[in-house]
């Protein structure tokens, strides 16, 4: 019998999904390595779905997504993001995921080296390795914050390298890059003739500094951003995002999703209308319900005398678990999981300069958490 693609048989599989696999086989389990909030949806993005699935919008819709959902995009992008957003420089979206494959998809040939950040999100690798391109990772400081090492990333750079992937505020670190970090970002990219990939999915979580999307520093036409509801509204499910770019390559990304997914949902863009045009109180309540457990958390770990590199933005802590671990984050990981019925993510899920670290995840009750990490700072103390 003839076998599965190289290019998918050579994709990584998820750290953060093998870790939720063998959690979900424990049914007590604290689960601390998902990013998906515990808040509901909010009552009226769901009460705007109901109608909209009751009034009949449950068939196909244009590849790029609803026109009325598309201007109140680009309004968005104007006010918050201050960008120079139109309804033709927008695309919906499967998630943000759908955003940045089928952006990937559009500018990847064979062979070509894609910039990654590391530690960044597990999916970056696997969405370039079935495109048989292949993914290069960029070291992160954690003694800077995690902001990028600009000449290690330099160095990296070969006629082959193609896009550079930029996530600010970053999964799973946490970070807010400055603007000069941003600019000297876009200055690279300039003079190596990369296409920028800015992953702004957590844009509306942030705890200190500014988030500054990166077209708005110049050179815009190189820049493809990419947002989702489902942190901002707590609707992960829903599957629904946004890209932004300029027309042209908009309408190319709206192409590339033809073959892939045709649209995403029309019920879920409903709500997505509805999300923008609605209230936006639940944002600011979810974020600053995030930054309390941000800060409970890492006041605990201050008392437990249990190193992190602290987070001003999204909803993770990367716990420094080195002294401890043995160059086996993995195997700490799943050591924590089988004596502490607590489960997070190795670092090294996310790349090698993560190792040494895991990912815990703020995005679940306050509770849960303080009992998670009490249990983590007590394996932490036994082991030492």
């Amino acid at each position: 019998m003839a076998g599965v693609a190289q290019a998918f048989a050579a994709a990584p599989h998820s750290g953060i999904r093998e870790m939720a696999t063998l959690a979900s086989r424990l049914p007590d389990a604290l689960r601390l390595e998902a990013g998906d909030p515990n808040f509901a949806t909010p009552d009226h993005i769901l009460d705007g779905a109901a109608q909209a699935a009751a009034g009949g919008f449950t068939k196909y819709t244009p590849s790029n997504g609803f026109p009325a959902l598309r201007e109140l995009i680009a309004a968005k992008l104007i006010e918050r993001n201050e960008l120079d957003a139109t309804v033709d420089s927008v695309v919906v979206t499967t998630g943000g995921c759908g955003g940045l494959f089928t952006t990937l998809l559009v500018l990847l040939d064979p062979g070509d080296e894609v910039l990654v950040p590391d530690p960044g999100w597990a999916n970056y690798a696997p969405m370039i390795s079935v495109q048989s391109a292949t993914s290069v990772g960029y070291p992160l400081d954690p003694a800077r914050g995690w902001d990028p090492d600009l000449e290690r990333l330099e160095a990296l750079i070969t006629p082959r390298s193609k896009v550079l992937i930029v996530n600010s505020p970053g999964n799973p670190t946490g970070a807010v890059y400055s603007r000069e970090t941003l600019s000297a970002l876009i200055e690279l990219a300039q003079r190596h003739d990369l296409w920028i990939i800015s992953d702004e999915c957590y844009d509306e979580i942030l705890f200190e500094g500014e988030h500054v999307s990166m077209a708005r520093l110049g050179d815009p036409e190189r820049v493809i951003s990419v947002f989702t509801f489902s942190k901002s509204y707590a609707m992960t499910g829903w599957r629904v995002g946004y890209a932004t770019a300029t027309p042209d390559l908009a309408e190319k990304i709206s192409k590339a999703q033809e073959p892939v997914v045709g649209n995403a949902s029309s019920v879920s863009q409903k709500a997505a209308e509805v999300a923008l045009s609605g209230p936006q109180d639940c944002v600011a309540e979810m974020r600053d319900a995030y930054r309390e457990r941000r800060d409970a958390s890492i006041a605990l770990l201050d008392s437990r005398g249990i190193g992190y590199v602290h987070p001003n933005g999204a909803f993770y802590v990367m716990v420094d678990v080195s002294a401890v671990c043995g160059g086996d984050s993995l195997a700490f990981a799943r050591q924590l999981l089988e004596e502490e019925h607590v489960s997070v993510v190795p670092g090294s899920a996310f790349g090698p300069t993560g190792e040494g670290f895991v990912r815990v995840s703020l995005s679940v009750d306050p509770g849960v958490l303080s009992e998670a990490l009490e249990r983590l700072a007590g394996m932490l103390e036994r082991e030492a």
